[in-house]
């Protein structure tokens, strides 16, 4: 997966001036982009288009050394106006952008993409530690490893069969809650039974206002049966609540599996080493391999659900068609 993480960002950095956007740079690398996206969150932090944000306003820096009108640089690197442009500027930099006519900016470096370096195998990582030092920083590692293998499971493969889905989104600061409770309100005012549900992040794409916030895809899984209960059978989507839940079939997928155990206690060091571990597993058993198949609808799903009375969270990386 490095290896296509790196093309993007080879790819991002040479067309740094021209319009670029996520299905741009996910028809360039060969992945869906919410896949891509995911899997470039999972190892920068960054979504690629925060990636892409960030490289064009460094670019802009340089244009601010010409004499180029800052409304032009404005326009050139994608700012509805000269105000956004330079509200972006400060926010980066701290100064507007009449400050960097004349003063130098420290640039990041060019972004590389290496191991995610996580693995619950004690003494592989304790073998790093010369004998006798750093005591503590080898119990703290220890107790974090032992810790982590105790909300988490080993990876599995896991064959889905061909879906047809009822998918919403949702774009906002808590988006996951609000379209999780919209659709089974779709669910509910159309008795419709659904057989999975799962959801996962999506890039969100647009001026800087909207890009604060965050997107949720919320799929519910159902027989084809269920489309019968629709005012119309046959429509790929249909409008509930000011919201358009769309139709979707999705191909039959072999996924890698991982469960998170209580994910919610803590979610935001639970989920995330979940996905974390997940992926640099399948870095030495999956994605050496060059053929990947691309499906536009191949998503890095989550899945909440109860068994025998604890809230789990399982979470999947496609790896290939079926």
């Amino acid at each position: 997966m490095k290896f296509y993480l790196q093309k993007s960002i080879e790819f991002i950095d040479a067309h740094i001036s021209d319009p670029l956007n996520l299905d741009l740079i996910a028809d360039h690398v060969g992945f869906s982009k919410f896949y891509l996206n995911h899997m470039f969150n999972i190892y920068t932090g960054l979504s690629i288009m925060a990636y892409v944000r960030k490289k064009k306003l460094e670019y802009a820096l340089d244009e601010l050394k010409t004499d180029k009108r800052i409304v032009d640089i404005a326009l050139d690197i994608g700012y509805a106006s000269e105000r956004a442009f330079s509200r972006a500027i400060y926010n980066a930099y701290g100064h507007s952008p009449n400050y960097f006519r004349k003063k130098e900016v420290l640039k990041t470096r060019r972004l590389v993409i290496y191991d995610l370096n996580l693995s619950a195998n004690e003494e592989r990582i304790l073998a790093n530690f010369p004998p006798g030092f750093e005591t503590v920083t080898q119990n703290l590692t220890a107790e974090g490893i032992k810790k982590m293998k105790k909300y988490l499971s080993d990876v599995r493969y896991e064959l889905m069969d061909k879906m047809v889905v009822f998918s919403g989104t949702m774009i906002g600061n808590e988006p996951e809650d609000a379209i999780i409770g919209l659709m089974n309100q779709f669910a509910k005012t159309y008795d419709i039974t659904p057989l999975r549900a799962f959801g996962f992040d999506v890039p969100v794409e647009g001026s800087e206002d909207v890009t604060r916030f965050r997107g949720y895809e919320y799929w519910l899984s159902v027989d084809e049966s269920m489309l019968d209960k629709l005012p119309s059978p046959d429509a790929t989507e249909i409008e509930f609540e000011g919201t358009q839940i769309k139709v979707k079939r999705i191909p039959a997928y072999r996924y890698a599996a991982l469960r998170i155990e209580d994910p919610m206690l803590d979610p935001f060091e639970r989920i995330g080493t979940g996905w974390q571990y997940l992926v640099s597993w399948l870095e030495d058993h999956e994605f050496k391999a060059p053929d990947f198949v691309r499906c536009d609808l191949a998503n890095c799903l989550e899945e909440v659900k109860e068994i025998g009375g604890v809230t789990v969270m399982d979470i999947y990386v496609p790896v290939d068609t079926q």
